[in-house]
């Protein structure tokens, strides 16, 4: 067999085929699967960020319900300006229900503590024996309203007409409650 100009042609084109098969077909058929593979990597982020946003409005309405719930909790604490009173009374009740001696109550002027409450201090002075006075406390702590006790000044009692274990107490009682405006907007 002769190997001439022809057969070298044909060699060459033969040779040249695959080459041009792989930049005209292979190559462009790759890069489209690369770019789909892009695209679905793309698209199952997006899924994702989806599933978690639907999750989060899943949890969204139980979210909601339990701050409304909270909001009740909070609402039933605050009594409005006209039952502070009745608070306080509340307060000198228990104090008296412990053999302590309610010398003084004053309110002072209200403070904004918020957009929906307003906050009475009242200065209070209590004579009697450490005991009541710290059974007391403990019972204003358990009061279901939201009252606070930002100040208090413990002291023994200098007067020696007083048994042992007497003292003096000046605290401030801060009562929560709703606060006029609030109530003629919700109503």
């Amino acid at each position: 067999m002769r190997f001439g100009l022809r057969e070298l042609i044909f060699l060459l084109v033969l040779l040249a085929m695959p080459g041009a098969a792989y930049f005209f077909v292979f190559q462009p058929k790759n890069q489209l699967q690369q770019d789909a593979r892009a695209e679905i990597v793309a698209k199952k982020a997006k899924l994702t960020a989806l599933d978690k946003a639907t999750e989060q409005f899943i949890n969204l309405d139980q979210e909601i319900v339990r701050l409304k719930t909270a909001i009740l909790t909070i609402e039933e604490k605050l009594p409005d300006d006209r039952e502070t009173y009745v608070v306080v009374n509340r307060v000198a009740d228990l104090a008296r229900g412990f053999d302590l001696k309610v010398e003084t109550i004053k309110p002072d002027k209200v403070v904004a503590a918020g957009p929906y409450a307003s906050e009475l201090p009242i200065r209070m002075e209590i004579k009697g024996g450490f005991e009541g006075f710290y059974s007391f406390m403990l019972e204003v702590e358990r009061m279901p309203r939201i009252t606070q006790m930002p100040l208090m000044n413990l002291e023994r009692s200098d007067d020696k007409k007083d048994p042992e274990g007497t003292m003096n107490a000046t605290m401030t009682l801060s009562i929560f409650f709703e606060s006029g405006a609030d109530q003629q907007g919700g109503e």
